[in-house]
Parts: C-alpha cells; sequence; structure tokens
C-alpha cells in the first residue's frame, strides 16, 4: 500500500512570512524540482494545477498551487480536477484485472459480446486493438446515425480512439451485467486507495471541483464542472455511475445532442474526476499490470503504445506516458519504468501542457519525444 510522505497544503496570501506568487500559490512547498510551477502557471496563464510524485519508494508528495477558478477560489491538495483521457488507463487496468479472472479475453471479438456494428471488418476488433489504439476506430464521432467503423484492418497501425475505449466501457458492462463505473472502482479505484476519485458526483453534492479555463486564463463558465452537471441533471436522479447505456443515450438526446458517446455521462475514457494524490496511488497500483507497457503498436520514433498507455524508448531508459486534454484541462503523467518514479500534473487551463512538460523535464531531466509528437 502507498503511504503519503507529505500533502502540500495551499497557503492563503494573507501569510506575510511567505513568498507568494500572483497565483496565490506558495512555491517554497514545492519539491526543489517544481519550485518554479507558480511562475510556470503564470507565465502559461493557466490558473492551478494539481500535482504528485511518486518516488520509487512508493511514497508520494503531492499538493496543488494556485487557483481552482481563476482569482476566486484556491485549489487544495483535495480539489477535484477533470482528468480527461487519463480515465482510458485506469479503463484499461480494470479490463486486465478481468482478463486475469478469465471475464475478458483479449484475443476474443467485442462484437462477439456487444452488437455495435454489422461491418465484417469492424467485427474483427478485439480489446487488445481497444487497449493499443490499433482498432482503426476514430476518436469521436459527433453526427446522429454516424456509423462505428474501423478505417483500416485492426492491428496494422495507430489511430488514438476515444470511442475505443468507451466500447471497452460497453464490453465490461456486457460481460458483468453491471455498469463500467461502478466495475472501475470495485475493481480499481478502491483498492488502489483513491479515495477522493470518481466519475462525477451526484444530485446535491458541492465537491471541491477545478473550473475549465481558456489559453489565456478566462474561467469557462459552461465547460467542466458546469458542463458535467447539466449532463447530470439531464438524466435520471440516480447516480451517473449507475446509468444504463440506455439512459446514458436518452440524457444526451434530451440535451439535443446526438446519441453517441462524447455526448453521454459517464464518459468512461475520459470523465474521471480525480486529484493528483489518487491519481499517483492509481500509478503504484497499476504496478501490478506489467502487460500495460507491453509494446503493441508503432506509434512513431521512439513511441509505441503498449496495451492501454503510451511508452517511449530512449537510450537508457523506458517511460510510460499519457495525457488529457478536455475543454479547459490539460493534464499529464509520465512514470520511469524502471524505477517506477512517476510525476502527476493536472491543470485546469487550455494552456496547461506549457506547465506540465516544464515538470516532466524537471522531475526526470530528459527531454521527451512524445512531447514533439503530441498536436
Amino acid at each position: 500500500m502507498v503511504s503519503v510522505s507529505r500533502r502540500t497544503v495551499l497557503a492563503v496570501p494573507c501569510l506575510g512570512a511567505v513568498a507568494v506568487t500572483a497565483t496565490g500559490a506558495r512555491s517554497a512547498q514545492l519539491p526543489a524540482t517544481l519550485d518554479a510551477m507558480p511562475a510556470w502557471l503564470e507565465l502559461a496563464s493557466v490558473p492551478g494545477a494539481s500535482w504528485a510524485v511518486l518516488q520509487a519508494s512508493g511514497t508520494i508528495a503531492s499538493g496543488a498551487v494556485g487557483y481552482a477558478k481563476a482569482n476566486d477560489v484556491l485549489a487544495t491538495p483535495d480539489t477535484l480536477f477533470e482528468v480527461a483521457s487519463l480515465s482510458k488507463v485506469v479503463l484499461a487496468a480494470a479490463v486486465h484485472d478481468m482478463v486475469r479472472a478469465g471475464l475478458i479475453d483479449l484475443d476474443r471479438p467485442v462484437a462477439d459480446h456487444v452488437a455495435f456494428t454489422d461491418d465484417p471488418r469492424t467485427r474483427t476488433i478485439t480489446p487488445r486493438h481497444l487497449l493499443s489504439h490499433s482498432s482503426g476506430l476514430p476518436n469521436w464521432r459527433d453526427a446522429a446515425g454516424e456509423a462505428l467503423t474501423s478505417a483500416f484492418t485492426p492491428g496494422t497501425r495507430f489511430r488514438y480512439s476515444g470511442e475505443g475505449f468507451v466500447l471497452l466501457g460497453r464490453l465490461i458492462e456486457a460481460v458483468t451485467g453491471e455498469t463500467a463505473a461502478r466495475v472501475v472502482a470495485a475493481r480499481v479505484l478502491r483498492p488502489a486507495g483513491m479515495r477522493r476519485s470518481s466519475y462525477g458526483w451526484a444530485h446535491g453534492s458541492e465537491p471541491l471541483v477545478a473550473w475549465a479555463h481558456d489559453g489565456a486564463g478566462a474561467l469557462l463558465a459552461d465547460k467542466g464542472p458546469a458542463e458535467f452537471a447539466a449532463r447530470r441533471d439531464a438524466g435520471p436522479s440516480t447516480p451517473v455511475d449507475r446509468w444504463t447505456q440506455v439512459e446514458r443515450e436518452k440524457a444526451a438526446v434530451s440535451r439535443g445532442t446526438p446519441a453517441m458517446p462524447m455526448f453521454t455521462i459517464p464518459n468512461m475514457a475520459a470523465g474521471l474526476w480525480t486529484t493528483a494524490a489518487d491519481f499517483a496511488r492509481f500509478l503504484a497500483y497499476a504496478q501490478r499490470y506489467p502487460v500495460l507497457s507491453t509494446p503493441t503498436t508503432r506509434v512513431k520514433g521512439t513511441l509505441d503504445w503498449g496495451l492501454g498507455w503510451g511508452l517511449e524508448r530512449g537510450a537508457d531508459r523506458r517511460f510510460a506516458w499519457h495525457w488529457g486534454a478536455n475543454d479547459g484541462v490539460a493534464n499529464l503523467f509520465v512514470v520511469d519504468l524502471a524505477s517506477n518514479m512517476a510525476v502527476v500534473v493536472l491543470t485546469n487551463g487550455d494552456s496547461g501542457r506549457k506547465v506540465y512538460e516544464r515538470a516532466a523535464r524537471a522531475i526526470f531531466a530528459r527531454e521527451f519525444d512524445a512531447f514533439a509528437w503530441l498536436k
């Protein structure tokens, strides 16, 4: 079990003896390698960040800097951030847990369980293809009635697909008879000690959440938690982690959008809300699934994709990584696969990439090819 060696709490600006930046952050509480994070946030016009460093020993240092809501609400270590596509890796761990239990076969076509296509080529897609982004499925569809089909023979090349991970969620539901969100909670979130993490929050509750902001640091009032609440309120009054596929689709249609995965919640490819400390706990827990790091799909240059996350080969080191970007949020984790040391940076601004890239470089003292590849 991972222990928390220290948790950085945010100082309020009135603590006169402490140097406080324009972001409201107390940089002295950050580890030396990340001490400049408040300045990075200010330069990038990003209101706030949740950060964590997982040491090789398994201990976690974590905290928050800046604002959860620009110039209004300070971020704290317990503030929930929308992690976007980092959600995919958590889902992947649940899939591998089910493979170990004999509930999912990585090489059996998903269409044997889920009726999602009549296209012969698309019907050959397996969980292995979905986990490694080699299914040929699109990232997202946004038009009513648009078919979900492969652009090439599954397994032959890389194509990043959010739709593919939503399909993995549907596979979990078909196999277990339970919603994917509840299966992931039971198989990953709770065992990993991710006590602050969930796929949203219920009616009537008001958790500490980070709001979304544009590239200039201005509030996106209809994105982030507001967008989640609007989608939640369009559906049943039960918690969203209990919504069936039919209920998810009805809620989307009731808001005037197509019944497509990008308009439904909980979105298993991009819908997790968590803290950097909780996500670092997940990264420690994920070490029990080394298959995540099996190079499976060639991407480009030193980059491959494993069965759940990205991989980068260096001269003498290997790294696992994943990024996440929804409207007004930008996130990253990087893991040194030899030492298991990791960094997690969650930000609430469109320009957060400028912050998390600098953090990863500072922690690992190297440049990452993945950053040049990301668009």
